[in-house]
């Protein structure tokens, strides 16, 4: 237990620490900052109107609760209808209305463009804002069947079974995908950040030792070899550590700005707009889902950085073999392993075969080294 202790501390030097926090303070400001601090990507009314949804009618939208929203929607035209009626400027031009608003407004006309610019732009009025939305919304809960069987006529001969199933259970997407979809930006972004991150951390481990010649030492005690399994628990330990930490910063600095996100987490995720999925968790599952995933992919590259520290003769070579998979994953694999992991964008066995595939290997891959340093020769 004492080697293990002193293993983690080799690994999670100052300097390291230092180097980690300089790394991901770089990803947060190029990659994630964004989706923290500007959550809804300029669709704050398809949010908040999400909410409401969400605790007025619950995880579903039948007809009845439709009928409801279509009287909160109406009840919105008559706010907006006394808004203009209230300006002169636009009665005289046409649009003391809301229906006049929106079906009488020429762009060509400077007066009623100048008009209309100010209500959205300038003056931001919250009101027309909403109703556009719940106008999509309306739009797309009338003609749910119709975009459903449209989708299921272009899909791909695998994908038309899952829509099948979701024709046949009546489940429609009726909510706005803004939650979801900015989620799975967020999570693939801090997954950048955590690869990268274990990497960094597990790349010197072994070639550090073989640079100071300690292994030549090590491997002539009778525990010297068994070191070497040491090392790679140890190694695996810092790296959960080191995970488990910037995910519970990076979740924490997500949640202090999205508090209200949490009404969505029980939500099945085929009923947001946008994507399709395979399966059907909630929103809340599938966060767990994600990071587990991130788990997964941590330890496969803690085991691959380890074991080409182990086998790489220097730092240009272990750096030189590393960033072709590193770069893959990050640039390519991440959009299918994290962000369309259940999505039906690809077969439904493709995800879970990766995953299986990359564990093997990679754990393959250290026991192969292992079994090479139980033969490796000394020469003083």
């Amino acid at each position: 237990m004492q080697i293990l202790l002193h293993e983690i501390k080799k690994i999670l030097t100052w300097k390291m620490l230092i180097l980690l926090i300089f790394v991901n303070w770089i990803v947060y400001f190029l990659f994630i900052e964004y989706d923290v601090n500007y959550f809804t990507n300029g669709k704050n009314d398809s949010y908040r109107i999400g909410i409401e949804m969400v605790n007025k009618y619950g995880i579903d939208m039948d007809e009845k609760d439709f009928l409801d929203f279509k009287r909160v929607y109406n009840e919105e035209v008559e706010k907006a209808n006394h808004y203009l009626q209230s300006k002169k400027a636009f009665v005289n031009a046409g649009m003391g209305t809301y229906e006049n608003f929106e079906n009488n407004y020429d762009p060509n006309n400077k007066e009623q463009n100048a008009l209309y610019q100010k209500v959205f732009f300038e003056d931001r009025v919250k009101v027309f804002w909403e109703l556009q939305e719940r106008e999509r919304l309306i739009e797309h809960f009338e003609d749910k069947e119709v975009l459903m069987a449209n989708e299921r006529k272009y899909a791909k001969d695998y994908q038309r079974i899952r829509y099948d199933e979701l024709i046949g259970s009546g489940y429609y997407p009726v909510y706005s995908g803004v939650a979801i979809e900015n989620f799975e930006r967020f999570i693939k972004n801090v997954a950048i950040a955590i690869i990268l991150s274990v990497v960094l951390l597990l790349s010197p481990i072994f070639i550090k030792d073989r640079y100071r010649r300690l292994q030549d030492l090590q491997y002539t005690t009778r525990k010297g070899r068994n070191l070497y399994k040491t090392k790679t628990v140890a190694g695996l330990i810092s790296a959960f550590m080191v995970m488990t930490i910037l995910l519970i910063i990076y979740f924490s600095l997500y949640s202090l700005h999205h508090i209200s996100i949490s009404v969505f987490f029980k939500v099945p995720v085929h009923m947001f707009s946008g994507l399709t999925y395979w399966y059907d968790p909630t929103f809340f599952q599938y966060i767990v889902l994600t990071v587990i995933a991130i788990y997964i992919l941590g330890f496969v590259f803690s085991l691959l950085a380890m074991s080409f520290s182990s086998i790489m003769p220097n730092y240009i070579s272990l750096i030189g073999i590393q960033i072709p998979f590193v770069m893959g994953i990050l640039i390519f694999g991440l959009t299918y392993l994290l962000w369309h992991i259940i999505s039906i964008r690809m077969p439904q066995w493709v995800v879970p075969i990766s995953y299986s595939v990359m564990l093997v290997v990679s754990v393959a891959f250290i026991f192969l080294i292992w079994q090479r340093e139980k033969k490796y020769d000394i020469v003083l």
